[in-house]
């Protein structure tokens, strides 16, 4: 038994978030969420950037990082 020693397969989970461009995609797609949110009228900021951080805890986790 190996205790401590790490072994050479890459973590599934991980490797969506190291794939090229995934970074700059999930900034746009944070922002394009924002400013949509933002074009809804009669909403004030401090709810749209609420809104934002729900429906971002809600949704990407799910889409990026376990769907692999």
């Amino acid at each position: 038994m190996n205790v401590g020693t790490a072994h050479s397969e890459v973590n599934p989970n991980t490797r969506v978030m190291n794939s090229r461009g995934i970074w700059l995609s999930y900034v746009l797609g944070i922002g394009l969420l924002h400013i949509i949110l933002l074009s809804i009228p009669f909403v004030s900021v401090p709810v749209v950037w609420t809104l934002t951080n729900l429906i971002h805890n809600l949704v990407f986790p799910d889409q990026f990082l376990y769907k692999v």
